[in-house]
């Protein structure tokens, strides 16, 4: 079968659904960021320290305005992935790297599969970043509203939750753990 014929079979294939488990994980981090977003539109100076060293002291200040537009932004890049990635895939799926591409599209049943897991690892992911950008931001709304303007150590260990987060979605998809590993039972079902 060619590959043009897997893609287009499979886009006939009715959607695999995303685990509510993950979907309430990243709409709940969307939600905590935008909470945070709109906390900073309320609560920040017109300058204020962005960048701490180690010891929680500032080291760079700006300004507001363009603080805000880069949450925007960055947020938006982060989230673009689990977006666009798996639309694509089902356009071209020869433009994805990920273990066991090659058997993942070889039919239309499984690279519908395939595209499942992969949106479900891109949302994994964007929920991660959020977190990470959420608690970032919210370390520095804090920082720039107390008086010694110091990041609180707790906003630095509390960052390690959604890294943590970021390594282990990563290493799953890069074969950790088997999730991309070929799964023939898929073919008879």
């Amino acid at each position: 079968m060619s590959q043009s014929t897997v893609t287009e079979e499979a886009r006939g294939l009715p959607r695999e659904p995303t685990s509510p488990a993950i979907m309430a994980l990243f709409v709940g981090a969307l939600v905590v960021w935008v909470a945070v977003l709109l906390w900073q539109v309320a609560a920040l100076p017109s300058v204020f320290a962005i960048r701490f060293d180690f010891s929680g002291q500032p080291t760079s200040w700006w300004g507001k305005g363009s603080s805000l537009g880069l949450s925007v932004v960055l947020a938006a890049v982060l989230v673009a992935p689990a977006l666009f990635t798996s639309p694509l895939l089902l356009r071209a799926p020869q433009l994805i790297s990920a273990p066991n591409s090659h058997w993942w599209t070889a039919t239309p049943r499984r690279l519908r599969r395939f595209e499942r897991i992969l949106r479900e690892d891109l949302l994994l992911l964007a929920a991660a970043c959020l977190l990470l950008l959420a608690i970032a931001e919210a370390g520095i709304t804090v920082a720039a509203n107390s008086t010694g303007g110091g990041m609180p150590p707790v906003v630095l260990v509390a960052m390690l939750v959604p890294l943590a987060g970021l390594v282990v979605v990563t290493a799953r998809m890069i074969g950790a753990g088997g999730r991309y590993d070929s799964q023939p039972a898929l073919d008879h079902e």
